[in-house]
């Protein structure tokens, strides 16, 4: 990473390590020393460090040594607004725990953990979406309408936008150059958990990313717009999606005009999570070149799950997935063009729609994905499921030795999170709207 050998030790500026003290001024002082000296190493020892965001600077390595637990505090109103992605649209949000923008030779490193304390985020959201709150109601509520008052929110998801509550990433590079994650144990965010957003030449290895069950939008790794990643040798096990590929969503990701390319993962586990490697459902900037390979998928609801609809735009393609083995994935195999959520009811129709309609600039594109060398054992609702749309089918696919065995006793479940798709119980291959879908050496057993 090219730092200085500066190291500084967050007890020498203050910090007390017993996870009740406010550690905040300590942290932000070793890396204002740090940035003046041209960068180094801040030094997170053995104890238990409560504080608030930390913002990082440029040639700086934060490294967690061993029994080392950095833990944020749950205070919203400590938490300032900053504009970034929020699914797939630039706007303003709470400020992640720890947050580096415009950043080159940047690290976290070592042994240690690194907590969001997302249970009180996590219980203030169940809260809004039970009482059903549609206006902004508190100060900080009527701050971020403010904010993003001229910007169009609609194309968002179901993590919080309707009740004006833009939950915080764990970790957030924004547009930070020179990246390396290795060693660390995150876990418990508020939203979703590492975020990596316009960044180049990002290496992220030995991780291991966490969100219990009940956490809400817990993604694992969400590589977003980036040039240039590597994932190898992490550990996944969360709430949502494990390893995400994103490129913005609709007009405002046409807007933005940055694609996710030359992603490479190897090596890695997941545990947990509605999909393995996933790649959208924010898809307008295009995504392409992207290698999975070596990797273990366990006990999640879908292996590959790529997923788009009509108005999210762009083309994901030169995917190629090889050497993967799955135990008890729901539905080893999912493309989708008629994802479902976050949906607003009076789209139904027209996203629902199994008919051609008429193809536009926001009209979403499948094509060119390799899928090798692949072992599935005990798939449970399907053995791959392929929707494309009518107006523009997925395009040139091709499954060479695969070999996916369907559990006899399978519980039944939703292959896909598509319009009008039921639950189903060990059903082979379905493909609707597919072009040129090569099989070769393909073994479906019962």
């Amino acid at each position: 990473m090219n730092q200085s050998q500066n190291s500084f030790s967050i007890r020498d500026f203050g910090a007390i390590g017993d996870g009740v003290a406010d550690d905040t001024k300590a942290i932000t002082d070793a890396i204002k020393k740090s940035d003046k000296n041209n960068g180094g190493t801040i030094v997170v020892p053995a104890g238990k460090f409560l504080t608030g965001p930390i913002r990082l600077k440029s040639n700086v390595n934060l490294h967690l040594e061993k029994d080392a637990l950095v833990i944020f505090n749950d205070d919203f109103a400590s938490w300032p607004a900053i504009k970034s992605r929020w699914e797939g649209v630039e706007c303003f949000g709470y400020s992640p725990c720890i947050y580096g923008e415009n950043l080159t030779n940047v690290s976290i490193t070592g042994a240690g953990t690194i907590d969001g304390s997302g249970q009180a985020w996590w219980k203030e959201f169940k809260r809004r979406k039970a009482s059903g709150q549609t206006k902004p109601e508190s100060a900080r509520d009527k701050e971020f309408d403010k904010l993003n008052k001229d910007t169009d929110l609609s194309d968002c998801g179901g993590g919080g936008i309707g009740s004006f509550f833009f939950r915080p990433p764990l970790l957030q590079f924004n547009n930070c150059s020179n990246v390396l994650l290795d060693g660390i144990i995150i876990r418990n965010s508020p939203f979703w958990n590492t975020h990596l957003l316009y960044c180049t030449k990002v290496t992220v290895k030995n991780m291991t990313f966490q969100n219990p069950p009940d956490g809400i939008n817990g993604d694992g790794l969400n590589i977003d717009s980036c040039d240039g990643v590597e994932g190898i040798d992490c550990n996944f096990d969360v709430n949502d999606d494990c390893l995400c590929i994103k490129s913005g969503i609709g007009k405002d990701g046409m807007r933005v005009n940055k694609p996710c390319r030359n992603i490479v993962i190897k090596r890695c586990k997941m545990l947990r999570g509605h999909g393995s490697v996933v790649i959208g459902s924010e898809t307008a900037g295009n995504i392409r070149d992207i290698e999975i390979s070596d990797c273990v998928f366990n006990g999640t609801d879908r292996g590959l799950r790529i997923k788009s609809r009509r108005g999210r735009a762009g083309t994901v393609e030169n995917i190629t997935i090889n050497n993967i083995t799955m135990t008890g994935v729901g539905c080893p195999v999912v493309m989708n063009l008629y994802y479902e959520c976050g949906a607003r009811p009076q789209e139904f129709a027209a996203l629902s729609d199994r008919n051609p309609r008429p193809i536009t600039e926001t009209t979403p594109c499948i094509r060119n994905i390799k899928i090798t060398n692949v072992t599935a054992e005990n798939a449970q609702s399907a053995a791959a499921f392929l929707l494309g749309l009518p107006e523009r089918p997925i395009e040139n696919i091709l499954f060479e030795n695969v070999k996916i065995t369907l559990d006899k006793d399978a519980k039944p479940g939703r292959p896909a999170m598509a319009f009008g798709v039921k639950e189903m119980q060990g059903k082979e291959i379905i493909a609707e709207f597919v072009k040129d879908f090569v099989q070769r050496n393909v073994l479906i057993k019962k």
